[in-house]
């Protein structure tokens, strides 16, 4: 018996060594699952301040788009003018996400496929009030265009050439002003 109580107590002692996989400490004291250990905290911080992010961007959309929307207001020499792009509801959905106005420009690889578009598109989306005073300034000198060309009396259009008109036997022209004053009539029976 002596015997294999002492076999016993040696192979107990060859369990209990360290392993040379195992490393000096354990598993908890390592450098490696500390650094293990903070990126997990740090992804469970980005998510969660992702996750406040959109909600304080879907918030302040709600907001915007409320029931009361009626467009967007620009201020135009002391003017205030509203351009309502469209349907509250629509326009709402296709501004969810910043990335709807980004893939318009896009191709299926993620590479830009209109980039005239996009930059266009961008320069007007960082500079409106700018671009709606371009367009309003336009058009005030389209609209003193038009009145101008009206109070001159221009007409450039063509004039009508006078049409017979006849009703059985009665025949009706109209005759220029110049050929002579008053109504004439004539008769296709009396050709004197």
């Amino acid at each position: 018996m002596l015997k294999r109580r002492r076999f016993f107590e040696e192979q107990k002692e060859k369990y209990q060594a360290p392993l040379e996989s195992r490393g000096a400490g354990s598993l908890e004291d390592s450098e490696e699952y500390q650094e293990y250990k903070q990126y997990v905290e740090q992804a469970k911080t980005y998510q969660e301040e992702q996750k406040r992010r959109k909600e304080w961007f879907d918030d302040k959309t709600n907001e915007v788009f409320s029931e009361q929307f009626k467009g967007f207001e620009f201020n135009l020499n002391d003017k205030s003018y509203v351009y309502s792009p469209g349907d509250r509801g629509e326009l709402k959905k296709l501004q969810q996400t910043p990335e709807a106005w980004l893939n318009k420009y896009l191709d299926d690889k993620g590479l830009v496929k209109d980039a005239k578009g996009y930059h266009k598109s961008l320069a007007v989306a960082m500079n409106p009030e700018k671009f709606a005073e371009f367009f309003y300034e336009q058009g005030k000198a389209a609209a003193v265009d038009d009145v101008m060309r009206k109070t001159k009396n221009i007409n450039m259009s063509e004039r009508p050439v006078p049409q017979a008109v006849s009703k059985g036997e009665f025949k009706v022209r109209a005759v220029a002003p110049s050929s002579g004053k008053g109504l004439k009539i004539r008769s296709t029976r009396n050709k004197s």
